[in-house]
Order: structure tokens, then sequence, then C-alpha cells
């Protein structure tokens, strides 16, 4: 039978996969910063010092997720935060999730950058979707799609939907703190 890397319990059914074997549910969620962040290619030692510093965090600064959009953006309507989990996915890179305040937060709008090229031999309206949020001392930005696609395709209109709904949940958030 296989054991947790971490605590050495035996793991059945729901384990997840690193570099060195497999880690329980309960040591995923304290590596993983509360499941935002994959370990498939942390080897032990890696872990360990991860769980050694989600340990280390002061108590008053835990992110629990009472909402979320895709695994772009993470609500805690409790201590009125917003995670971006900066997932290498979106980013490219190996970055920590970013936690801010609903009260961070001045602005949060929708930019669509179109450009029109021939692809095919055809004449194509193309675009680019990412979500713009300013913040009191920084810009962030949530890349839906980076590279250009056709404006009339499912991807883009789906994609179009998304940013508006991250829009319209971070604009509610930011009302829910003002009243």
């Amino acid at each position: 039978m296989k054991k947790c890397l971490i605590c050495s319990t035996p793991v059945k059914w729901i384990k997840f996969k690193c570099a060195d074997g497999y880690v329980c549910k309960q040591c995923y969620e304290k590596v993983s910063a509360n499941f935002t962040q994959t370990i498939k290619t942390k080897t032990k030692e890696e872990l360990l010092a991860m769980l050694k510093d989600a340990q280390s965090e002061p108590a008053g600064t835990s992110f629990e997720i009472s909402r979320k959009i895709n695994q772009l953006i993470f609500f805690d309507d409790k201590n009125q935060q917003i995670c971006l989990p900066n997932h290498k996915k979106y980013t490219k890179e190996n970055l920590k999730p970013e936690i801010y305040s609903f009260t961070e937060i001045s602005n949060c709008q929708v930019v669509e950058e179109q450009i029109e090229r021939l692809v095919k031999k055809k004449q194509q309206q193309l675009g680019s979707i990412k979500v713009v949020l300013s913040l009191e001392n920084e810009t962030r930005e949530i890349w839906l799609i980076p590279n250009y696609i056709n404006r009339d395709s499912m991807a883009y209109k789906t994609m179009r939907s998304l940013a508006a709904n991250i829009v319209a949940e971070i604009k509610q958030s930011k009302e829910d703190v003002a009243c």
C-alpha cells in the first residue's frame, strides 16, 4: 500500500501525485496553499519546505475559499479578500498566489484587443481578452485569451462571458464591503 510522503498515513483512493510519490488530501491541502497550487513536479524536500512555510504563517493570514471562478480567481467573503492563484498554466512561470483585500481594489474592467488579419486567404476579425484589476499600488492582468483568435468562435464568446462574470463578481464584492 502507498503511503503519504509527508505524514506516512496509507493513501487509498484520494491521493495526489508529486515527483517522489503520493501525498494524502490533508497534507496536499497544506502544501498547495488551500488547493491553489499543484505539486506534480515537487520533490519530498520541496514539499516539506512548503509545509514548514505554511505552518509558520500567522493564523490571521489564512484564506478560506468561499467562491471561485474557474482556477482564475478565488474569493474569501469571510475575510473580504481575493486570491489570484497564479497557476503556471496562465502565468507561464512559477509565482506564489497573490492575496488582496476587497478594499484595495480600485477598478476592474475587461480589455479586448481587436485586429483584422488575413487568415487562410480570408479576412477575419481576431481578438484577445484580459481582465485588468487595478489595485491601490499596482495593476494585475488576468489573461483569458493571450493570443489572437477568431472573434466569432465559441471559445472567444465563452471567454468574453467569463471575463464579464469576473468583473461583475469583483464589483459586487467591492460594493458589499462599502455597504
